[in-house]
């Protein structure tokens, strides 16, 4: 026999079903990037050399559309529980409102996201001069020789790294790491122990996402490797703090802000 469902778990259901389908839509941008920037790059290998274009472009982006719709149920289901906030669920599907305002968030992110680029374009470059035998990442456009090569990352940078990569690595995976340990360790809550802990293996994560694209480029070396996995983690650490501090948007924001930075300073570089 089956019980009625409440007006209360219809709610539940319909919140959650919403919240997963907003923040999907938001990350759907940034997977169009990706498939678009992953063209020539497919259509070079032998096997995709007479695969129609269409039919391409959605293999570029079969993978990372699975892991984006896993992400978004994951973590409208668990940032609630673990206290992890969203400021566009909480506009537009009620979900718990931030303890901050948004705009009262933004210098903070901002701030965040510059200092993160200075100290990894800093690093980047301060190993170039002193360890000029090792790898180096070329932060600042050193893979990249025109104006027009610059631009060209700039969609996917902004929409998949800053929005899509945020939603993949922090609203998912960071948000099921502190449900995971909280389960774990108990407590009412998640403590700040459990909060740093997710903030890191989240960003080490971050860190080594990077490695399948960098692995394909004939540069490529174990050094090289770990100084990406290196610098993007301390990326990721910053960005962590930020959606725990604050709202997924913050950590975005901040991400977006890193970005806008090394596009400035790569341009710098090639004109």
């Amino acid at each position: 026999m089956h019980t009625p469902e409440s007006a209360t778990e219809r709610t539940r259901r319909r919140s959650f079903l919403e919240g997963a389908l907003v923040t999907f839509l938001l990350g759907l941008p940034g997977i169009v990037a990706v498939g678009a920037s992953l063209l020539d790059e497919l259509r070079a290998l032998p096997q995709f050399a007479d695969t129609p274009t269409p039919s391409l472009f959605f293999i570029g982006i079969a993978q990372p559309l699975v892991l984006l719709a896993l992400a978004c149920l994951v973590g409208t289901a668990l940032a609630p529980r673990v206290k992890l906030h969203s400021h566009v669920l909480y506009r537009l599907v009620g979900r718990t409102q931030p303890p901050v305002l948004f705009a009262e968030e933004l210098p903070a992110a901002v701030g965040v996201g510059v200092a993160l680029a200075v100290t990894v374009l800093a690093l980047d470059g301060a190993l170039a001069v002193v360890a000029p035998d090792l790898p180096s990442l070329g932060v600042a456009g050193g893979f990249h020789s025109t104006v027009f090569s610059v631009i060209a990352t700039v969609p996917t940078r902004f929409l998949y790294g800053g929005i899509t990569e945020e939603l993949l690595v922090r609203y998912g995976f960071m948000t099921l790491v502190v449900w995971l340990v909280w389960k774990l360790v108990g407590g009412d809550r998640p403590s700040s122990g459990v909060m740093w802990t997710a903030v890191v293996v989240s960003a080490l994560a971050f860190g080594a996402g990077h490695l399948p694209v960098l692995s394909t480029s004939p540069a490529f070396t174990p050094a090289l490797g770990a100084l990406a996995v290196s610098l993007n983690a301390l990326v990721g650490v910053g960005l962590g703090w930020l959606y725990w501090q604050g709202s997924l948007e913050s950590a975005m924001v901040g991400h977006v802000t890193f970005h806008v930075v090394v596009v400035l300073v790569s341009l710098g570089t090639v004109l």
